[in-house]
């Protein structure tokens, strides 16, 4: 940003070592608080870890195995609710994208790297489908977050 801009002067961004981007913008894909957003993004990523592990084939985990199968709406509910809370704590895009992403590419990547469907999802596909999940999901869970939030924030 120039130093000449008075915008950019009276609202400082909250992330000093990120992108030069307008404090605007900057709010609306990382949310107002810095750390509360680390925290959600380390969320994310034990999201993704426990999704993970607990889809392993139960040849490498045992009764730690937990597939999925046919409750995908679980898979799908997690993912909503975990950016739904996420975007009423902070209203960060990227880090709703990234809640969503944790249970989505923890679900769809044991599918890619031990072929456990027939026919067997190639990593390719399995990423796709679950940026796309992530992508749907992430969007809509920031959405009803952000907009409860305001609601919450309007009658009170």
């Amino acid at each position: 940003m120039p130093a000449d801009d008075p915008a950019a002067a009276e609202t400082p961004s909250p992330y000093p070592d990120a992108l030069p981007l307008s404090p605007r913008v900057e709010r609306l894909l990382l949310g107002p608080d810095p750390a509360t957003a680390v925290r959600l993004s380390a969320i994310a990523g034990a999201l993704f870890v426990a999704t993970f592990v607990v889809h392993l084939p139960p040849r490498l985990v045992g009764g730690l195995s937990f597939p999925f199968g046919l409750l995908l709406p679980l898979l799908v509910g997690v993912a909503f609710v975990a950016a739904a809370v996420g975007a009423y704590r902070n209203d960060g895009l990227f880090v709703c994208l990234a809640l969503a992403g944790g249970p989505s590419f923890g679900f769809y990547l044991p599918l890619g790297l031990f072929d456990l469907t027939y026919p067997s999802a190639t990593m390719l596909t399995a990423l796709a489908i679950g940026a796309t999940l992530s992508v749907v999901v992430g969007t809509a869970g920031f959405a009803v977050g952000a907009g409860g939030r305001r609601l919450v924030e309007r009658v009170a």
